[in-house]
């Protein structure tokens, strides 16, 4: 048993050191093109963010855009915009039981903070014109606000 396990122990470590523990960024470029093509609203897109930020995951479903994206120090975010009307979207995304904790001043823009949505997370959701754009998840304030920040169309 012990020659089996000393080999394993090894690979692994040796995956370790090479650095292959973070898994790759996904490629949004297809999905940002389905966006663009169905012409729903205006596409934003998370750009400039620091080291240690990722696109995790990206879909396009039934005109709701969904990006999966992590933060450092464990914060896992989830970027989604939408022409459906905020008042669908945000009990869907954010949770039925939602409560609207007021206006707050993100990188210049009005945006409302909801708490009481699903256990342990956070959101902050901003709607204009026909797009409602919501980040929700269980990153800290901080990183929610610097994912809204680096939001360009």
């Amino acid at each position: 048993m012990l020659v089996l396990i000393v080999p394993v122990f090894l690979i692994v470590g040796f995956y370790r050191y090479l650095g292959h523990e973070t898994p790759p960024a996904v490629d949004t470029t297809e999905v940002y093109g389905s966006v663009q093509r169905a012409g729903q609203f205006e596409l934003l897109r998370p750009e400039g963010l620091p080291d240690g930020w990722r696109i995790a995951s990206a879909t396009f479903t039934d005109g709701i855009l969904r990006v999966g994206v992590t933060a450092p120090q464990d914060g896992a975010l989830q970027l989604v915009e939408s022409a459906n009307p905020a008042s669908a979207l945000i009990p869907a995304i954010v949770g039925k039981d939602a409560r609207d904790d007021g206006e707050a001043t993100v990188a210049g823009s009005a945006w409302h903070r909801y708490s009481h949505g699903r256990p342990g997370e956070r959101a902050i959701v901003q709607t204009t014109g026909n797009r409602t754009v919501i980040i929700v998840g269980q990153g800290n304030e901080s990183q929610l606000g610097q994912l809204a920040a680096s939001l360009r169309a």
